[in-house]
């Protein structure tokens, strides 16, 4: 992404304007980098730089800062061309001592992260597990990296109970592919553990944690550099009978998880929604391709938990954590990809930060489009902290409960408020077919909090 922001008067720049920001500094804290166009004939040299930066190594946001003046400017510059972005190709020793450490491992557990390309980078992952023979986590907010519903796949990385991260922990290699291996997705920095050996594939060097004896770090695209560790094994695919156990034991991974993640029953009253019900009612009603934007909260466990994430490129979500991003996130990729259905799912606080933007999706006329609130009266994620450090002593986490359909229907889009399993799926269903995006205001207990509570 390229930021165009528009900053002070060149006169202006350094006298503590009316909303002068350094821009530039900005860039650099929150994205990768800020660009200050300075003068109108460079413009076109620095817009090119701005999006080659925006692209290159681990994507990310560039602000690019526009002195009021120069906007006004006139150039005789005006070609601009996209810059070819170049891949770093992984050492052939790495990759020789990679694809060592892994034919010889008795246990190996894969982690899949972001820096895979969606579809054929998951083709490519898909195949090495099922050569290899390892049980595949996907890490943090990166559920649809690895196939959800694949017999070796073990689960959604962090929130698992201990028996479905024992595959990891137990692992003899642990090969962590486009993912820089965050405290989410490493358990708190407990994985790789003392013992484990990690194989590290980025594209970013600074993202590259493998830095032990013994570990195996590899600079390059994910998608690349899986193909060419793939055609290493399948040259050499080492001793039958270890690989048959590899695949037997990422097996049972794939079904202790399958197991454990089933919705046994209802937990909420009988006159509110169960989180748990209405994520497994999605799961039945969306096809594989439509597109999942979701808030931080406590109810993400329970999508966590109880929907599959069938093909890449269909979940969408901030791995800050950040409340708010479901609803402008999914105006976002309904935009652009009007023709798959997309549903944002948010708990109330996190809807009501940013509810506004339902009225964009009304006026831009974006039908298909499902904006699904847990409203359960509490900020759920705090309130399980302060039960946790702070037992008996609760304080400000409890909210007021609005009617929501009422506010969507004055921002111009459909709204219904649902009260028990059947109503929410009904609704659902219609929404998805309606011609105008829809909040679908779910009610629902404060008490559900924690998805793998049982």
């Amino acid at each position: 992404m390229v930021a165009l922001a528009g900053q002070v008067p060149t006169a202006a720049a350094g006298r503590e304007s009316f909303q002068e920001l350094d821009l530039v500094r900005f860039g650099e804290v929150v994205g990768k980098a800020g660009i200050e166009i300075t003068h109108a004939d460079r413009a076109h040299e620095q817009i090119e730089r701005a999006f080659y930066l925006a692209a290159a190594g681990r994507p990310g946001p560039v602000v690019v800062s526009l002195a009021e003046d120069l906007g006004y400017e006139r150039t005789a510059h005006g070609s601009v061309s996209p810059q070819p972005v170049p891949l770093p190709a992984p050492s052939p020793e790495a990759l020789r001592r990679a694809a060592d450490i892994v034919r010889a491992a008795k246990s190996v557990a894969i982690v899949a992260g972001g820096g895979l390309a969606p579809r054929d980078g998951s083709a490519i992952l898909v195949r090495l597990a099922e050569h290899v023979g390892a049980a595949v986590y996907n890490g943090w907010r990166r559920f649809d990296a690895f196939p959800n519903p694949h017999p070796q796949f073990a689960g959604n990385l962090p929130w698992l109970p201990a028996e479905l991260t024992a595959a990891l922990r137990g692992a003899e290699v642990v090969l962590a592919v486009g993912t820089r291996m965050g405290d989410f997705t490493s358990l708190g920095y407990t994985v790789p553990g003392a013992g484990q050996r990690l194989v590290q594939i980025d594209i970013c060097p600074d993202s590259i944690v493998a830095t032990r004896g013994g570990d195996v770090a590899i600079v390059g695209d994910a998608q690349a550099t899986c193909s060419a560790l793939l055609g290493l094994l399948a040259d050499d695919p080492g001793e039958p009978l270890l690989v048959e156990r590899r695949r037997l034991a990422a097996l049972e991974a794939g079904r202790r998880y399958v197991t454990r993640s089933r919705l046994s029953q209802r937990s909420a009253p009988d006159e509110v929604v169960d989180v748990g019900v209405a994520i497994e009612a999605l799961r039945e009603l969306l096809p594989p391709e439509a597109a999942i934007t979701s808030d931080a909260g406590s109810f993400s466990g329970y999508l966590n938990r109880y929907y599959r994430w069938r093909e890449p490129g269909t979940f969408f979500g901030s791995t800050s954590g950040s409340m708010g991003y479901a609803v402008p996130a999914a105006v976002g990729v309904k935009l652009a990809d009007p023709g798959r259905p997309v549903v944002a799912v948010a708990d109330d606080g996190g809807f009501a930060m940013t509810m506004s933007e339902v009225h964009t999706a009304v006026r831009l006329g974006l039908g298909g489009l499902v904006f699904v609130v847990f409203d359960n009266g509490v900020y759920g994620t705090i309130k399980d902290h302060q039960r946790r450090k702070f037992p008996g002593r609760p304080i400000a986490i409890d909210l007021t409960s609005a009617d929501l359909a009422q506010v969507a229907s004055g921002l111009g889009a459909a709204g219904v408020r649902v009260r028990s399993d059947a109503e929410f799926a009904a609704a659902c269903k219609e929404a998805i077919a309606s011609p105008v995006p829809t909040v679908v205001q779910a009610m629902t207990s404060p008490a559900q909090i924690s998805a793998w509570a049982d």
